[in-house]
């Protein structure tokens, strides 16, 4: 009876999170990442802490190129479900996801996760006059410019991963 509320709890996050995927042992890593962010902000406090391991496109030796492909992978699905959320109100988004910090988590010495922040450049079409059957290279002009923006959580063997649920996907300018 256990596994089947533990199914019907990830099937049910699987349904509203769209994006989101869930594999074997997800609603324990899911818990864990809800641990992370009790006690993690800037400065986090034992047992966890977490290192940047890449930015800018600055990798760390921590992080392998297999890994860093993966998570590119994970960062265009995961963005991907933008078309039904932030993109379905007054913005428009480039379209050129581009992943701009992984964080590696730990719990003690053992690397539990990553946190992947991951963006696109867009405009707010709200806040100008956009003509929405303009095609010239223009069509922009007078919006304000800035991007999207959201984080993710992805489980070390990169098959279960889900929204940041503090940093669902944002327009900033």
């Amino acid at each position: 009876m256990k596994k089947f509320f533990g199914f019907l709890f990830m099937a049910t996050l699987s349904l509203s999170a769209q994006a989101d995927q869930f594999f074997v042992g997800g609603r324990d890593f899911y818990d864990l990442m809800e641990q992370y962010n009790q006690v993690c902000t800037d400065i986090c406090k034992k047992p966890f802490y977490h290192t940047v391991v890449y930015r800018d496109g600055q990798t760390s030796a921590l992080l392998t190129n297999n890994d860093l492909t993966a998570l590119k992978k994970i960062m265009i699905q995961q963005s991907n479900i933008w078309a039904d959320t932030i993109l379905e109100g007054d913005y428009h988004a480039e379209g050129n996801t581009r992943l701009d910090e992984v964080v590696a988590i730990f719990k003690s010495a053992k690397l539990v996760g990553y946190k992947i922040t991951y963006s696109e450049r867009a405009w707010d079409i709200g806040s100008c006059d956009y003509d929405y059957e303009d095609e010239s290279e223009d069509k922009f002009a007078g919006c304000t410019e800035g991007r999207i923006s959201e984080r993710s959580f992805v489980n070390t063997d990169f098959k279960t991963y889900f929204r940041d649920d503090n940093a669902m996907a944002e327009f900033f300018d």
